[in-house]
């Protein structure tokens, strides 16, 4: 015997009267009633979409991978690039991100313009393949203001409700292959352990496919670091070494996982051009996209070697042992020191960031550099005293994202 369908009905005032009343008791009813529910997902989705104008991208293959929030992941950042190897047209609409979203990292080049008129995004697409843009004015507004009261009203992890905002910014664009890079940790937004998440992972793809939309998440493991840059400016810095082809271990470890999230996402016959793109290739790319919205590869060259130069403080390790990164504590600890400078005139503050010496798990002996810091001479001694017990601190046993020893 078939389930009974869900009465959705209820989310029809926000098609009607979207005010911020209305989207609070919506939020609320979702998150009480419906916290893992296809329908409501997919309805929530298209009134979302709807709100405002759409975008019809050209091309065969419209694709973007989203992902699901958390710090030191680049795949918002390199999965586009990826993508765009492949020959996926990528119109990319995000909102900012807590501590360091794609488009905010993208903020902090010189004349990169991340508010775009529907016009201006059209433009770039069909010219440059690939725009990178917030969910502000014409593109789902409603969204937009939904995802501000869902943070303050601590709803930002009802499957539901992420299911159907990030849907909704496929709606919008066009994007018919939607990949997914679902951060899986304990202060994940959805899916705070493996079976959470994969569970939540089938709500996206039964949504997009009731959508009509080929959806492709993944599980990635949140509860390490995925690289060794934390911070806006500091993910720059792990592009250029990308670009470069000068990366660690550890962060080519994760380009691989990225390049794994577009693939995943591509039609199959697309997927050789992806897997065999150079570095070269992906600088290509991104600085055609830094070109069509306002900016220049010579401006990505100067913030990077800015901060190269600015990261003048050190966090030591406090005795022998593994290293060990509180993610949960650092990305609390961004935030808190983005919000001491953030204002209209600096919607996307970066006064803090660091570089990661050694990846989870390592061995160090006490009194070795653990990490490079970037902070105002005003705070430095303040933001290292708090890295100290954060980032500083090794642990007895080792840990790390494909091991965890047991205190028997």
């Amino acid at each position: 015997m078939d389930a009974p369908m869900t009465d959705t009905r209820f989310l029809s005032a926000l098609r009607r009267n979207p005010s911020d009343d209305v989207i609070r008791e919506a939020i609320a009813t979702v998150a009480s009633q419906f916290p893992r529910n296809t329908a409501v997902a997919a309805e929530l989705a298209t009134i979302l979409a709807a709100s405002g104008e759409r975008l019809s991208a050209g091309g065969a293959v419209v694709a973007d991978v989203a992902s699901t929030g958390g710090p030191a992941s680049l795949s918002t950042l390199l999965a586009p690039l990826f993508l765009r190897a492949a020959g996926a047209i990528v119109p990319k609409l995000g909102v900012p991100g807590r501590p360091a979203g794609g488009i905010d990292c993208l903020a902090q080049i010189r004349g990169y313009r991340t508010e775009l008129s529907l016009r201006e995004i059209e433009e770039i697409v069909n010219g440059s393949g690939y725009a990178h843009f917030l969910a502000k004015g014409e593109m789902a507004p409603l969204d937009g203001r939904m995802f501000k009261l869902r943070q303050a009203m601590n709803a930002q992890a009802v499957p539901s409700l992420v299911t159907g905002s990030l849907l909704s910014k496929k709606l919008a664009v066009g994007v018919k292959h939607a990949g997914l890079d679902i951060r899986v940790a304990p202060h994940g937004n959805f899916g705070t352990d493996r079976s959470a998440a994969a569970a939540n992972a089938r709500l996206f793809s039964d949504a997009a496919r009731a959508l009509g939309i080929d959806a492709s998440p993944v599980l990635t493991d949140a509860r390490h670091p995925y690289q060794p840059y934390l911070g806006k400016r500091e993910s720059l810095l792990a592009l250029d070494d990308i670009f470069k082809g000068a990366c660690s271990p550890w962060l080519a470890g994760h380009v691989e996982t990225c390049r794994a999230l577009a693939l995943a996402c591509l039609p199959s016959d697309l997927r050789a051009k992806a897997a065999e793109a150079s570095p070269a290739e992906l600088r290509r790319h991104f600085d055609d996209n830094l070109i069509a919205q306002g900016a220049a590869p010579d401006d990505f060259d100067a913030v990077v070697r800015d901060t190269r130069r600015e990261h003048t403080g050190h966090v030591l390790a406090a005795h022998d042992g593994f290293c060990f990164y509180r993610l949960d504590l650092l990305r609390d600890r961004l935030i808190e020191w983005q919000g001491m400078f953030r204002s209209e005139q600096m919607p996307f503050p970066d006064p803090v960031g660091l570089v990661l010496l050694a990846p989870p798990g390592q061995w160090v002996s006490g009194g070795t550099p653990i990490a490079t810091v970037r902070a105002p001479e005003t705070l430095m001694a303040d933001v290292i005293l708090k890295l100290d017990e954060i980032v500083g601190t090794p642990t007895s046993l080792p840990s790390g994202p494909d091991f965890e020893a047991i205190d028997g």
